[in-house]
Parts: structure tokens; C-alpha cells; sequence
């Protein structure tokens, strides 16, 4: 006879459903993997209970229990009590069991706590998740093979239920692929620490406040914690330093702590780090030192330290810009990593070269990297457009910048758009937009302030010559002030002193009048060569802002061209502009003739005359716009201007606009779209008949059109309809054959 079991349950009635597999195997002559594939369970498992029957009998494959181990209920006990007194030590516990007439050896407790992970744990595996320091157990690997089995038959309940049948599950990722619905309480805190940095933030800590209510109520305290300091992590991922210490606040309040000193030393150094980091985050740079020095003072005493606790104190070196600390840090974490995690590692090192103002390693850090964690471009893109910037290419700069926050994802915009926007302001200041740049900090404010971005918006109201703030100053904020109090020197040799070129590279576009006066004095500035070229610092470079989102418009640094420009000679220093905007960068003459002259059989002669008429136009010298070849092709070589437009600049603020959308911050974003909107004074490239022109014009308009219909449904989500009817109106004007435009146009009346 077959029996036919439900294997969902199989674990409710295992003593009896292994007895039976067991004597069919034996009776019937059936193989071994036959015998699995009747009953619907692993081969590997009819293997174990056939050897079990055969050494130790009947009785022992329907106790199921291992020759040392306490009786369930016992067990269970003794794990409470470290779950709820995660400061309980094994002497204590033995002595409360004492009392209750519980005789067991301190090792005895010791093996049960390290079963459940309480104990044991392997410290070079510390990690972001707990289970990765926690040892596997041969009862636990033979279930947890059993799971992967049941998982892959097909039946994800019977899977959780031998998953939830384990002590602790160590480091694996298998258990995501278990919905929480299937999970115990233990196993649903493992798999969402594991989630930390996998899924979007804002998910993530819904999650972790979910699951520590449901710890908290059922007095679950030590994998409450557990929980709590992941989310804690997260909220210094979001940037809520407030939210970080009215969770640690939590934290210690739910155990009654007056001293951390009472937990054990993993729970005790990343609570320190993280509340180090918040007060950091909040300007309160004495108790964040203090924290930093404690916690140095702490891994020095140790002997084997795990690489995760020097990485995290780096981290909170960094936030408090002590760079060559952090770099000591994160060079002691990397000795013991294996390449996967030294890949992490590396890239908070290139961020720590990066600020040193070592460029070059830094980028060569980021083009080994290949990573797919929160981030990982946006961060590569910036380190580039920073790059770019000190190495004399501010335009360069600005594009990746905006790339880095189109990549940007939806909980790192915040920052993201902070970084970027830095870099841009810093890029147009070297091109003498020093307005320019400064308004583009201005609009910033409002948002550092909104989201309680301190230490960045007293850096801008440094740069904006704002009135001083009496907090304490990061260095990174005091070598603004040394900057703004006209020592360069002084903070020329700080910056090198404290690890902060980068930021000496980008704040002295705000003060080229340091510059300029050294360089007049034969002092040397200690500023790489191609910096000295930009605009800002070199008054014989040419800056041009050609505006074309209407009637052509040409500044010459910042000068405005009382010029008339034939359609084709417009079009011509349009396509100039944006294909060849930086010193050395070329554009194919080929691609030239065939945009304006088609079917000329004289092109060359054209290019010619047209190139004469635009750099006496335009005052261009002979010299900064040359023929020449390169692979035997015929290239028009810039060799010394730069171009900038207003297209790009719409680019620019779009890209910002959609930025705030993805982080929710629809007040900020309507702004920034009406910017973009107010930028078209009539319709682009009116008049210029050429084919390049006829593509872009429909590009931008198509674009245009797009944005405007985004817009609009953003307004009416929120119940604006006065400014969606403006932006229809000024876009109407511009496209006035728009049928979805004039659709909305109709529903607003």
C-alpha cells in the first residue's frame, strides 16, 4: 500500500512520516531516489533517516533528537533568556536557572546560546547581517539543505517549515526567496537584515519598524535590537540624524540601559557608531569626536578586529572629515576581506582619494569596481565630473553631473542632488558665471534647510558671503571660512594638512581674486595647470553663452553681442556650441557639409566663407577655431573656447525637477520646472532650414511637450491648476499644433 502524505505538514507528523518512508524503501525494493520522488521529499533526506534506522533503530528516528540536546521546552528557556536580557552573561543566566531548580553547565548554556547565535560568533564574519557571523551547525546545514530541496520540488511551505525549524539560519540568501507569510518571527528578522541595502530605502524601514513593534510586544528584546540597528543604519542612508537618535534613544530605553558598557561588544560599538554619526550629521562635532576617539580607543585594544567595525568607524571619520583617520581605517579593513567585500571597501577609499585630491587613483578605484549596490554610478559619475572639472573641462563636468542624478536613485536623490549641484555651481563660477553659480547655491538653501542638511548649508552661506553661523565648524566648513577671509596660504596648507583638496579645488572658484593675485605676484598656487587656464582665472579665455530657445542670443564673457546673425551662421555656431563646446574637442567637417550643404559642389569653400563671417562676428581670434585632420579626415578643431547654452541649462534643471519628483518632493520640483519652462523665449531654431536644425528643433520641441504634459498632471495630482494653465498657455504659444496640449488646455476651462 502507498501512503500519500501531505508534505506541507510533514514536519507537524515527522516521527510517524519517516518511519513509514523508511519501511517502504525496505519492503518494496525501490530505489532510493524512487522512494523520494513517491513521497515528495529530498533524496539526501530518505538518505539520512535510512542510515539513523539502520544505526540507532526505530526509537531513534521517531525521537529525532540529537544525543546532547536539552529537552525543546528547556532549550527554549534558556534561549529567552538571553532574548530578553540581550546584557544577561552565561554566569548570570546559570545562576537564575539555579534558582528555578534548572541544573545545566555554563557550557551547556553557552552551546544553546551559540546555537541560536547569541554566542560563538565567527568576528571576521561580522557583517551587515548578523547571520554572517553566525557558525552552522550540522543539524542546521542538513535542514537547510532539506529546505533548498523542498523548494526546488515545489513546495515552499514545507521548505519555510523546516527553515523555521532551525535554531538560527547562518549567512545565506536562499531564505529571500521564501515569502514572509511562510516565516517565523526569527527567520522574517534574519532575511530583512539581509534585505539592508537590496531594497528602496523608505520599503526598507517599513519593514525593520514593522518587525521591531512585533519583537517589542513579545518581549523578543535582543532581536528587537538587532533589528533597530539596521534601521538605524537606514535612516543614515536617508540622512535622518534626528531619526537615528530617537531610535538609539529607543533602543536603550527599552532595555533599561544606563551604560552601554552592559551589552555585548557588537550591539555596544555599532550603536556608538551610529550615534556618532548622527551627531555628526547634526553639528554637534564634540560629542561626534569624543564617540569616534571611544570607539578607536575600543578596536586597538582588541586583538583580532573584524573588518566591518575599522570600516565603520571610517565611516564616521569621514562624516567628520577626519579623511587620513578614515583612510587608516578603511586600509585596515581591507586586509582581511575577501575580493567581493574588498570591492565596497575600495570604493569608499576612492571617495577618501577622491577628497585628498588624489584623482587619478581614485578614478582608476572606480573603473575596477563593478558593483550593482545603492549608488554605485551615480557616486563613479560624480567622482568624474569632479575630475573633470580640476583637469580644465568644466562643461564636461556639468553633463556628468546631471547624468549622476539621472542615475541617481529614489532614496540617495537627496544627497545626490547636493553632490551634483556643488559641482555644477563650482563649474559655471570657473567660467565667470560667479551669479550664476551663486544662484544655483541660493535655490539650494530652502532644501538643506527643509531637510536639516547643516553642514552643507553652512558651507553655502560661506560661499554666498551669508552671515556667519555659531555652531561648530567641520574642517571642511573652516576652510571656507580661511578661503572667504582671503589667507590662501593658511588654507592652501590645511586643506593639504586635513585631506581636503578637492574642496579647495572647488570653493577657490568662489575667491579667483586669491588666484589671480598670486599668479600676478610669480607665487604659485599649488592649483594643477589646467585649472589656471579656466576663464575664471585667465582673462584672456573666451566664454561664450549662446541662447537659442527663441531668437538667437550671444554673450561673450558675460558681455553682451549687439549682433544679427544670418540663419545658416546661427545654426552653424549652435551646432558649434553643443558638439564642440570645450577646448579640443572637434566636430567632422564631412557632418558639416552634409548639414549645410548637401549638394554643393564646392563645401570646403563655404565652410570657408562662413567661418569668416562668424569669427568676425562673434570676435573670435583666427587661431581658436582651425582646420585641420585627424585620421585622414578633416576636423574643425576648438582650440581654446568655451560654449555654453541654454539648452544645456534646460537639460540641467529638468533633470533636477525629476530628481525631487523621485524623492517626493513635489514643492521643490515645480519650481525647478517652471525654471526650465521660462527659459524658452519663442520657438528654437526658427527660420534655420538646414537638416541638423530641423532634427534638434523637433527633439527640443518634442521634449518640450513631453515635460510640459508631465507637468501638468503633477499640478492637477496636486490641485494647481493656476500653474498648469500658465505653463499650457507660454508652451501653446511655442507648439501650437500640440493635440494633447490643447487637450488639457480644454479640461482646465
Amino acid at each position: 500500500m502507498i501512503f500519500l502524505y501531505n508534505v506541507s505538514i510533514m514536519y507537524t507528523i515527522a516521527p510517524k512520516l519517516r518511519l513509514d518512508i523508511v519501511n517502504h524503501y525496505l519492503k518494496s525494493g525501490e530505489s532510493l531516489r524512487s522512494t523520494a520522488e513517491r513521497f515528495h521529499v529530498s533524496y539526501r533526506t530518505v538518505v539520512k533517516w535510512i542510515k539513523l534506522y539502520r544505526r540507532e533503530g526505530e526509537e531513534r528516528l521517531l525521537t529525532g533528537r540529537h544525543w546532547n540536546r536539552k529537552e525543546k521546552e528547556l532549550e527554549e528557556k534558556i534561549m529567552l533568556l538571553k532574548e530578553r536580557n540581550p546584557c544577561l552573561t552565561v554566569r548570570k543566566a546559570k545562576e537564575i536557572l539555579h534558582r528555578r531548580g534548572i541544573e545545566i553547565s555554563i557550557k551547556g548554556i553557552w552551546s544553546i546560546w551559540r546555537r541560536y547565535g547569541y554566542a560563538g560568533l565567527r568576528r571576521e564574519d561580522i557583517g551587515d547581517y548578523y547571520t554572517m557571523s553566525c557558525p552552522w551547525t550540522r543539524e542546521a546545514k542538513e535542514k537547510f539543505e532539506e529546505a533548498k530541496d523542498m523548494y526546488h520540488l515545489g513546495n515552499i511551505k514545507a521548505s519555510a517549515d523546516i527553515l523555521n525549524s532551525i535554531p538560527v539560519v547562518p549567512d545565506n540568501e536562499f531564505i529571500l526567496q521564501i515569502p514572509d507569510r511562510y516565516l517565523n518571527l526569527r527567520r522574517r528578522v534574519e532575511k530583512t537584515t539581509i534585505l539592508l541595502g537590496k531594497i528602496p530605502v523608505r520599503s526598507y524601514l517599513k519593514k525593520t519598524r514593522r518587525i521591531f513593534k512585533e519583537c517589542k510586544k513579545r518581549k523578543l528584546y535582543y532581536s528587537a535590537f538587532r533589528i533597530g540597528i539596521s534601521e538605524i543604519i537606514a535612516l543614515s542612508w536617508s540622512a535622518d540624524p534626528i531619526g537615528q537618535l530617537k531610535k538609539i534613544e529607543e533602543l536603550k530605553n527599552m532595555l533599561y540601559l544606563r551604560e552601554l558598557s552592559k551589552l555585548p561588544f557588537e550591539l555596544r560599538f555599532m550603536l556608538l557608531i551610529s550615534e556618532g554619526i548622527a551627531y555628526a550629521q547634526l553639528l554637534k562635532i564634540d560629542k561626534a569626536l569624543e564617540i569616534a576617539k571611544s570607539c578607536g580607543v575600543m578596536l586597538k585594544r582588541m586583538k583580532n578586529i573584524p573588518s566591518y567595525f575599522t570600516f565603520n568607524l571610517a565611516i564616521l571619520n569621514t562624516y567628520l572629515d577626519n579623511i587620513r583617520e578614515a583612510e587608516y581605517w578603511y586600509l585596515r579593513s581591507l586586509k582581511k576581506l575577501d575580493d567581493e567585500k574588498r570591492k565596497v571597501v575600495d570604493i569608499y577609499l576612492a571617495e577618501i582619494y577622491l577628497c585628498k585630491g588624489e584623482y587619478q587613483k581614485a578614478i582608476q578605484i572606480y573603473k575596477r569596481a563593478q558593483l550593482s549596490g545603492w549608488g554605485f554610478y551615480s557616486r563613479k559619475l560624480l567622482a568624474q565630473s569632479i575630475w573633470s572639472l580640476v583637469n580644465g573641462m568644466p562643461r564636461k563636468a556639468i553633463t556628468l553631473s546631471t547624468k549622476a542624478l539621472i542615475q541617481s536613485r529614489k532614496e540617495e536623490v537627496s544627497s545626490r542632488i547636493i553632490s551634483a549641484y556643488f559641482v555644477i555651481a563650482s563649474s559655471y563660477a570657473s567660467f565667470g558665471e560667479k551669479k550664476r553659480a551663486k544662484n544655483i547655491l541660493r535655490r539650494l538653501l530652502p532644501f538643506l534647510i527643509k531637510n536639516r542638511l547643516k553642514r552643507v548649508e553652512i558651507i553655502y552661506r560661506i560661499l554666498l558671503s551669508q552671515s556667519q553661523i555659531s555652531e561648530s565648524f567641520l574642517p571642511s566648513a573652516k576652510l571656507a571660512l580661511l578661503l572667504k577671509s582671503g589667507n590662501y596660504k593658511k588654507a592652501y596648507k590645511f586643506a593639504c594638512k586635513k585631506g581636503l583638496l578637492s574642496y579647495l579645488h572647488r570653493y577657490i572658484f568662489f575667491y579667483p581674486e586669491l588666484i589671480t593675485e598670486n599668479i600676478e605676484k610669480g607665487i604659485s598656487t599649488g592649483l594643477p595647470k589646467a585649472m589656471l587656464k579656466l576663464p575664471i582665472f585667465n582673462e584672456k579665455a573666451l566664454v561664450y553663452d549662446i541662447r537659442f530657445l527663441g531668437n538667437p542670443v550671444v554673450y561673450k564673457n558675460q558681455k553682451y553681442l549687439k549682433i544679427k546673425l544670418l540663419p545658416k551662421d546661427a545654426a552653424f555656431v549652435i551646432q558649434l556650441a553643443l558638439k564642440a563646446g570645450e577646448p579640443g574637442k572637434m566636430i567632422f567637417l564631412k557632418n558639416l557639409y552634409d548639414s549645410f550643404w548637401p549638394d554643393s559642389s564646392a563645401p570646403a569653400r563655404n565652410l570657408s566663407h562662413l567661418l569668416v563671417r562668424t569669427k568676425k562676428a562673434l570676435r573670435i581670434p583666427s587661431h581658436l577655431l582651425e582646420i585641420s585632420h585627424r585620421k585622414g579626415e578633416g576636423v574643425l578643431i576648438n582650440r581654446g573656447i568655451h560654449f555654453i547654452t541654454d539648452y544645456g541649462k534646460f537639460d540641467q534643471v529638468l533633470v533636477t525637477a525629476h530628481a525631487f519628483m523621485r524623492s517626493g518632493k513635489w514643492s521643490f520640483a515645480r519650481r525647478e520646472f517652471l525654471r526650465a519652462f521660462r527659459l524658452f523665449r519663442g520657438i528654437p531654431l526658427k527660420g534655420m532650414f538646414d537638416r541638423w536644425s530641423d532634427d534638434l528643433q523637433r527633439v527640443i520641441l518634442n521634449r518640450l511637450e513631453r515635460e510640459a504634459i508631465s507637468f501638468v498632471k503633477g499640478c492637477l495630482e496636486h490641485r494647481n491648476r493656476r500653474d498648469a494653465r500658465r505653463v499650457l498657455e507660454r508652451v501653446s504659444r511655442i507648439i501650437p499644433h500640440s493635440r494633447e496640449i490643447a487637450e488639457l488646455e480644454r479640461k482646465l476651462k
